[in-house]
């Protein structure tokens, strides 16, 4: 198959280079000036347990905090609540972080049990400290080794803090696989029962992902506990967190913003599928899986296209669902007149494949290319690329498996890391080209988990979620914690440009307040598309 042929079947297929714009006389070309305000958002889909993360609780057994607790003789986490740690405590920057804001330890840092093989009572932390979690951020990397340094200073000259950030890095890039304990003196302080210490004295660099990813980043979160999405229903629940409402037919914030922005840029929304991936209608979902469609775009007349014809028929199908779930709207006519309309820029679009795969060498571009080795990162890759070129404006990424119903802490801890893994490679993407401030991310799924364990020890669905924001708008270094130690919402009161918990007032958080919120920040509220899908819910300071 030629380029002019791949434009034909691309058309009709609806990937990637289509837009839905009724036609009249001759397609003009789309303006590709970049929006210079983007769009990301994050998806857990099955629903992801925050106090595993961001709304650490401990090992306190539910009856003991109140005897009427369902499920009274279960504890909340299986870690003591001396081993959460205070972002303040670890993060390396110059930003003021809240008092507030906490995390949960990995699993494997900390200890479980006491030694009669009791639960902790959270009296003493017998695990790794914030001490030693320092201590293993200042040290010093060797081949794939970082040792743990003995001092206990911290960040005490720029030179520190450099090598702090540069450790963190090492391990959420994985540059390392190993972290030695053994000179620095913590193993001589460390009880093992519970510990993930490897028979060299080592143990391995990604249990310490979380504390890397507050290190680097913990200036640009604000964690939102506490937000009540309202259903226990994957599908409602899906629908409810990525467009602020539960009412059926309603876009996607991240669709609904490209529309506003432009649904004939050739691929304005990016959709890897997650989450709730709908439109209604208002703009073509783009998903591209090379950065050779750069160059498809620039010049379609030239050279084969043959190894995309696995992507054009998922496409094709993809589309005939979508135009059969259309067939009594008004957009019908839109989806069916859908054509390519951006040829003229074929100089950019080319310069912009020229550089997603041959980024100059030694740049972070080609640090990001390197590190590219998912279809999520190359997902994540390609929509920065489209940011940066005026093709795209806005994306919906999508990360699984939180549905953890049985054997929970072995399931979900290396889920919620691989969540920080990935999100510190978009920041980099995001960096290599220079839009990481002009940037919002938001981080939300469907529900929350029960604050216990059932009979298998996995966890239920659970109302009570978390969200993360992330950039751009983001007052970052905050946590608002509007849950109790039982994990059920309080309400909020708003001070100013705060929200305060407490226990009786009459708002709550929800997602129709964090979807009003990103509207009104993304300068689309009062949009035709947005006042088509109006979201009810009061203005309040969600981002700080």
């Amino acid at each position: 198959m030629n380029r002019r042929e791949f434009m034909k079947t691309v058309s009709a297929s609806g990937m990637v280079l289509v837009s839905p714009v009724a036609l009249t006389g001759r397609a003009q070309a789309a303006d590709l000036t970049p929006v210079g305000q983007y769009f990301v958002f994050a998806h857990l889909g099955g629903g992801w347990e925050p106090t595993t993360f961001c709304n650490p609780k401990g090992n306190e057994i539910r009856g003991n905090i109140n005897p009427n607790a369902r499920n009274a003789g279960s504890p909340v986490n299986r870690y003591p609540a001396s081993s959460i740690r205070k972002a303040a405590d670890i993060y390396a920057g110059s930003a003021n972080i809240s008092d507030e804001m906490s995390y949960a330890p990995y699993l494997g840092t900390f200890n479980q049990e006491d030694e009669d093989g009791n639960r902790d009572d959270g009296a003493a932390n017998q695990g790794l400290t914030t001490q030693h979690i320092r201590q293993i951020l200042s040290g010093t990397i060797s081949g794939n080794t970082l040792t743990a340094s003995s001092s206990t200073n911290w960040l005490e000259d720029a030179a520190a803090v450099e090598n702090v950030q540069t450790n963190a890095r090492a391990i959420l890039e994985e540059k390392i696989d190993r972290v030695n304990i053994a000179t620095a003196g913590i193993l001589d302080d460390l009880v093992d029962r519970n510990l993930a210490i490897n028979g060299d004295n080592t143990m391995n660099s990604n249990l310490f992902m979380y504390d890397a990813f507050v290190c680097l980043h913990a200036d640009n979160l604000r964690v939102l506990n506490g937000v009540d999405n309202r259903t226990n229903s994957h599908s409602t629940g899906t629908t409810y967190a990525d467009t602020g409402t539960m009412a059926m037919g309603y876009p996607d914030f991240s669709a609904l913003y490209a529309a506003v922005q432009g649904a004939d840029r050739p691929m304005a929304w990016m959709t890897d599928g997650g989450g709730n991936s709908q439109s209604a209608g208002l703009v073509a979902s783009s998903g591209a899986s090379s950065a050779n469609i750069f160059n498809i775009v620039a010049s379609p007349t030239d050279g084969d296209t043959d190894a995309i014809d696995s992507y054009l028929n998922t496409a094709r199908n993809k589309r005939k669902a979508l135009q059969k779930e259309k067939e009594n709207l008004p957009l019908r006519r839109q989806f069916q007149d859908q054509l390519y309309l951006v040829r003229e820029q074929g100089v950019e679009f080319s310069g912009a494949a020229a550089e997603l795969d041959n980024p100059p060498a030694g740049s972070l571009a080609a640090e990001v290319k390197d590190d590219s080795n998912s279809g999520r990162r190359d997902h994540m890759r390609y929509a920065v690329a489209g940011f940066s070129s005026g093709m795209a404006s806005s994306m919906q990424v999508g990360f699984g498996g939180f549905d953890t119903h049985g054997d929970h802490d072995n399931r979900h801890y290396f889920r919620i890391r691989d969540v920080l893994r990935d999100l510190h490679f978009l920041f980099r993407a995001l960096e290599a080209y220079n839009i990481q401030d002009q940037t919002t991310i938001v981080v939300g799924s469907d529900f929350g988990r029960t604050p216990w364990y059932n009979d298998g020890n996995g966890k239920d669905h659970w109302a009570v979620t978390s969200y993360m924001l992330m950039g751009n708008h983001v007052n970052g270094g905050t946590q608002i914690n509007a849950t109790n130690a039982l994990v059920e919402a309080k309400d909020i009161r708003v001070e100013g440009n705060e929200l305060v918990p407490v226990d009786v007032a009459s708002t709550r958080m929800t997602a129709s307040h964090i979807h009003y919120a990103l509207r009104k920040k993304a300068g689309i509220s009062t949009h035709p598309f947005a006042l088509e899908f109006p979201i009810e819910a009061e203005d309040i300071p969600i981002f700080g």
